[in-house]
C-alpha cells in the first residue's frame, strides 16, 4: 500500500511536470505568433504592448517550470531545466531584427524540444490510466503545435499577399501532421475527454479557421486572399486557445483522479493501523480479510500486466504508422527497424539488422555532427534532437528530423537507443529546387558558389515580362517562364561544366566552373540571339521575347552582386549583354549623383528650374486643346531633361521644390487662357501633406481647377489606395480632372483604373511606340482602348512621332495625341481661342 501510494505520488509530479511544461509551450507559441506578426509590419518596436505581455507570460511560466522541477518533484532530467534557463534569456537574440523564417525557427526547435520531452514523461510512469492521459495530451499538443505553425505561416502569406512554395509545401506538411495528430488523439484519449474536445471542435471559431486556410490552399496563386492579417491571427490564436481549454480540462481530470485515489491509500492505511490495535481475538479475522485482499490485488494486477501489455502494444502501432523508427544495442548494431524505415532506405530488415548505421550514412554528412551525436546519448546520457542526411540503398539521399534518446536501466546503464524520426525531404529539396521550373533555386546557386571555384555568372531577365503577365495573366506568364528556361538549358546542357538556376520571378542565372571568359561572353551572346530570332508558342499565342544579361567573372564575395549590377545597367542602357568591370560601376553613378545634387540645389535658388509646355492634340480636328507641363533645367546654356536630375531629386527635399516651382509656373501661365494642362504628380506627392495643403492653397488662389488635370504616375506602385483616393476626392471638389500617366508598363492591372475613377488615360509611349511593328503592343494597346471606352474614360496617346503612328491610334479609336509629330515641349504656349 505503501508503494502504491510512492508510485502515485509520482505520477502526480510527472503529471505536474507535463501541466507546467505545457504551460510554458502554450505561452511560446503565442509569443512565436506575435513576434512573426511584428517583423511582418517591419515595427521592429520590442515594447509593443502585447508583445511584451506575451513575453512577460513566458517567463511566468518558465520559472514556475524551474521551481517545480528544482524544488517540488526534484527531477534529475537537468537537460529541461537548462533548456528552460536557454529560453529564458532569448531576449538577447535581438529576435525581432532576424528573418522570419529565423525567428520561427527558434521558437519551434526550443517547442519540439520541450514537447519531445512530455512524450518521455508516460515511459516514466507505472499508473497506466493516468499514463494514457499524458500520452492523449503529447498528441493534442502536437496538433496545437501545428496549428501554431500554420498561425505564423499564413500570418506571413496574408500579409505580404504571396504564397511561396516552400511555405505551401510545409503548410501542407503541418496540416498532415495535425491531421495524425488528431487521429492519435482520439485513439487514446478517454471518452470523458473526447466528449469534452468534440464539443468544442463545434465552435464557429474552429470553423472559420479551417475555412480561411481552405481558401489559402485553393487560392494560393492569388495576390489579394482578402483575409486581414490581425482577423487570422484573432481567429486562428482563438481556435489554439480551445485546445488549450482541452488540455486544461485533461489535467484537471487527470489530478482528480490522482488525488481520489491519493484519498482512498491514505485512509486504507489509516484503516490497516486502526486494525493493527485491534486485540489479538480478532487478529486471525484480519489476516485472512488481508489475504482474501491479496489474492484479489493479484488478479487485479495481473489483469492490468495485460492491459499495459495491449496499450503498449497500441503505442507501438501508433508510432510505427507516424514515423521511421530504429532501435540498437548499447554498442550502436541495429537489433529493430520497422516498416516505415525498410520503406525510405530501401533495404528490407535482414540487410539491417545485426549492423550499424553506417549502413546508411551519407558521405556529405560531417563526420563532427556524429561526434556531437555520440557524445549527447552516450556521455551525457541525453536525447539528442537534429536533422540528418542519409543514403537509400539506391544511392540517393534523403533528409529526417531525428529525436535519438538512450534508454536506461535502474541503474542507470544505458540498454539501448531508440530513433525516432520524419522524412523531410521533400522540404529539403523546395529550398534547393525551383517549384515552377524544376531547376536550381538561389539557395542552390549559392551553395555551389560557395562550394566551388574559378566562377563565371550569367543574369538573364526577360525583357517586358510585367505586360505580358498584365495581359495574359499568371498562368500564362508561368508557362512563358518556363519556356524561356527550357531554351537556356538546352542550350548549356551539353557542357557539364555548366550548372542552370532560377532565381525568383523571371530572372535566371547561369554558373560556369573554369570556363574562359571570352568563350563564355560569346556563348551567353549565342543564347540572347537564339532567343531573340526564334518566337515561342503558348496556348495557340506566338510571342517574340528578349532577354538582357549581365555578366560578372568577379571573385565569389562580389560575383552575384555585380552580375545583378550588369544586367540593371544593361537593361536602362537598352543592351542586351554587359560584362560587369569598374569602369561601368555604380560607383560612377554615385559620384555624378552628388554632382546633380549640388547643381540642383544652385538651380533652384537661382530659378532655374523651369516649365516647358508639350501640346495634347484633338485626333478628330487636330487642334491643341490641351498642355502637359514639364519640368526643365538650365546648366549654362543647357536645357536638362527631367530624366537626368527627377529621380537624384526624389532622394532629397528638394524634390518636392521643383514640384512647387512646377505648379507655381503652370498656374501662372495659365491662369487667364481657357484651355486645359496637366501636372504631373507622383504618389510621394501626393501623400505628402505639406505637398498636399500647397496644391489646395494654389487652386483656392486662382479658381481655376476647372482646367487643372493632375497625372498621377502609374508607373509607381501604390500602397497607400485611400490616400490616393482622399487626394482624388478633394481635388475634384475644385473641378479638377485626375489622368493616369505611362499606363500599361507599371505595377498595375486594370482594376486600378476602375478604383482611381481617372478622366483621362495616356497610354505609355514604350507600347505607342512600337505599334507599326509589335503585334503584341498592338493587341495590349486595343485591350487598354476598349475597357477605357467602357469606364467613359478618354485615352491619350504618347511619344506620336510620325504619321504612320498618328493614323494607327487615330484608327484604334486614341481621342487625343501628344509627340513630336506634332510639337516638342516649348517655354510658350501657342493656342486657338
Amino acid at each position: 500500500m505503501l508503494n502504491d501510494k510512492t508510485n502515485l505520488d509520482l505520477t502526480k509530479y510527472r503529471i505536474q511536470e507535463a501541466e507546467a511544461i505545457s504551460k510554458v509551450v502554450h505561452f511560446l507559441q503565442i509569443e512565436r505568433g506575435i513576434t512573426v506578426g511584428v517583423i511582418l509590419r517591419n515595427d521592429l518596436n520590442e515594447k509593443d504592448e502585447q508583445l511584451s505581455a506575451a513575453e512577460a507570460n513566458s517567463n511566468i511560466a518558465i520559472d514556475n517550470a524551474k521551481d517545480l522541477f528544482l524544488k517540488v518533484t526534484k527531477n534529475k532530467h537537468t537537460h529541461i531545466v537548462d533548456t528552460l534557463e536557454d529560453i529564458k534569456s532569448r531576449g538577447s537574440l535581438n529576435l525581432l531584427y532576424m528573418s522570419v523564417v529565423d525567428a520561427k525557427s527558434y521558437y519551434s526547435k526550443n517547442i519540439f524540444k520541450l514537447l519531445s520531452f512530455i512524450e518521455t514523461i508516460p515511459t516514466m510512469m507505472d499508473d497506466r490510466e493516468n499514463r494514457n492521459y499524458i500520452q492523449a495530451y503529447t498528441y493534442l499538443s502536437a496538433v496545437k503545435e501545428s496549428l501554431g505553425q500554420t498561425r505564423a505561416a499564413l500570418m506571413d502569406v496574408f500579409t505580404n499577399n504571396n504564397f511561396l512554395d516552400e511555405t505551401f509545401i510545409a503548410l501542407k506538411e503541418d496540416l498532415k501532421v495535425c491531421e495524425l495528430n488528431n487521429e492519435n488523439f482520439k485513439l487514446v484519449a478517454p471518452k470523458n475527454i473526447l466528449d469534452f474536445y468534440s464539443r468544442v471542435l463545434k465552435s464557429e471559431v474552429v470553423d472559420e479557421t479551417m475555412k480561411m486556410i481552405d481558401t489559402a490552399i485553393k487560392n494560393r496563386l492569388s495576390s489579394d486572399f482578402n483575409i486581414a492579417p490581425a482577423y487570422w491571427f484573432g481567429k486562428s490564436t482563438e481556435f489554439i486557445n480551445l485546445l488549450k481549454d482541452v488540455e486544461n480540462e485533461l489535467f484537471a481530470h487527470v489530478n482528480k483522479l490522482i488525488n481520489k485515489k491519493l484519498k482512498y491509500v491514505h485512509y486504507t492505511i489509516a484503516f490497516l493501523l486502526f486494525f493493527l490495535l485491534i486485540s489479538v481475538v480478532v487478529m486471525a479475522i484480519l489476516i485472512t480479510q488481508i489475504i482474501k485482499k491479496i489474492l484479489f490485488s493479484t488478479d487485479k494486477l495481473e489483469r492490468e500486466y495485460d492491459d499495459s501489455l495491449l496499450l503498449l502494444e497500441q503505442y507501438k502501432q501508433a508510432v510505427d504508422r507516424s514515423f521511421i523508427v530504429s532501435k540498437t544495442d548499447s554498442e550502436g548494431i541495429i537489433t529493430y527497424v520497422n516498416d516505415e524505415f525498410c520503406k525510405i532506405t530501401g533495404y528490407s530488415k535482414y540487410d539491417l539488422l545485426g549492423k550499424s548505421h553506417n549502413t546508411i550514412r551519407h558521405h556529405d554528412t560531417p563526420k563532427e555532427l556524429f561526434q556531437e551525436l555520440w557524445h549527447t546519448i552516450k556521455e551525457l546520457k541525453e536525447p539528442w534532437f537534429g536533422e540528418i542526411q542519409n543514403r537509400k540503398k539506391d544511392e540517393t539521399s534523403y533528409w529526417v528530423k531525428a529525436v535519438i534518446n538512450p534508454i536506461v536501466n535502474c541503474e542507470g546503464e544505458i540498454i539501448e537507443y531508440i530513433g525516432i524520426k520524419t522524412d523531410i525531404t521533400e522540404i529539403k529539396n523546395a529550398l534547393t529546387r525551383d517549384f515552377l521550373t524544376g531547376y536550381g533555386s538561389r539557395f542552390k546557386l549559392n551553395g555551389d558558389i560557395a562550394k566551388l571555384k574559378n566562377l563565371a555568372v550569367a543574369i538573364f531577365n526577360i525583357d517586358n515580362f510585367r505586360q505580358i503577365n498584365d495581359f495574359y495573366g499568371h498562368a500564362f506568364g508561368d508557362k512563358v517562364i518556363t519556356s524561356v528556361a527550357n531554351t537556356i538549358h538546352k542550350h548549356i546542357s551539353k557542357y557539364d561544366n555548366f550548372r542552370f538556376y532560377r532565381l525568383q520571378g523571371d530572372e535566371f542565372a547561369l554558373l560556369a566552373i573554369g570556363e574562359d571568359s571570352k568563350v563564355f561572353t560569346q556563348k551567353i551572346s549565342d543564347i540572347l540571339s537564339y532567343i531573340k530570332l526564334h518566337e515561342i508558342e503558348i496556348d495557340e499565342e506566338t510571342l517574340s521575347i528578349t532577354c538582357s544579361c549581365g555578366v560578372s567573372f568577379e571573385n565569389k564575395q562580389q560575383i552575384l552582386l555585380s552580375a545583378d549590377m550588369a544586367l540593371k545597367i544593361a537593361k536602362k542602357g537598352n543592351s542586351d549583354l554587359l560584362v560587369y568591370s569598374e569602369d561601368i560601376s555604380l560607383n560612377r553613378q554615385y559620384e555624378n549623383n552628388l554632382k546633380c545634387t549640388k547643381k540642383l540645389s544652385y538651380a533652384i535658388k537661382n530659378d532655374n528650374i523651369v516649365t516647358y509646355f508639350q501640346p495634347i492634340v484633338n485626333n478628330t480636328n487636330k487642334i491643341y486643346e490641351k498642355y502637359e507641363c514639364l519640368v526643365r533645367m538650365i546648366d549654362g546654356d543647357e536645357v536638362i531633361s527631367p530624366f537626368f536630375f527627377l529621380e537624384i531629386a526624389r532622394q532629397t527635399r528638394q524634390y518636392f521644390d521643383i514640384t512647387k516651382t512646377v505648379i507655381a509656373q503652370s498656374f501662372e501661365m495659365f491662369k487667364d487662357k481657357e484651355v486645359e494642362f496637366s501636372i504631373n504628380l507622383s504618389i510621394i506627392d501626393i501623400l505628402e501633406p505639406q505637398m498636399l495643403e500647397y496644391i489646395f492653397m494654389m487652386l483656392k488662389k486662382y479658381d481655376i481647377g476647372d482646367r487643372v488635370v493632375f497625372e498621377i504616375l502609374e508607373s509607381e506602385y501604390i500602397e497607400n489606395f485611400e490616400g490616393v483616393i482622399y487626394f482624388i476626392n478633394e481635388i475634384k471638389k475644385y473641378k479638377c480632372k485626375v489622368a493616369i500617366d505611362d499606363f500599361g508598363t507599371g505595377y498595375s492591372n486594370f482594376a486600378y483604373l476602375i478604383k482611381l475613377k481617372a478622366d483621362y488615360l495616356k497610354i505609355d509611349g514604350s507600347l505607342i511606340k512600337n505599334l507599326d511593328r509589335d503585334k503584341n503592343s498592338l493587341l495590349v494597346v486595343s485591350t487598354i482602348i476598349e475597357f477605357s471606352k467602357k469606364l467613359g474614360m478618354k485615352t491619350i496617346a504618347e511619344f506620336v512621332e510620325n504619321e504612320e503612328i498618328f493614323k494607327i491610334v487615330k484608327n484604334l479609336g486614341v481621342d487625343y495625341s501628344q509627340g513630336y509629330f506634332f510639337s516638342a515641349p516649348k517655354k510658350d504656349v501657342f493656342y486657338e481661342e
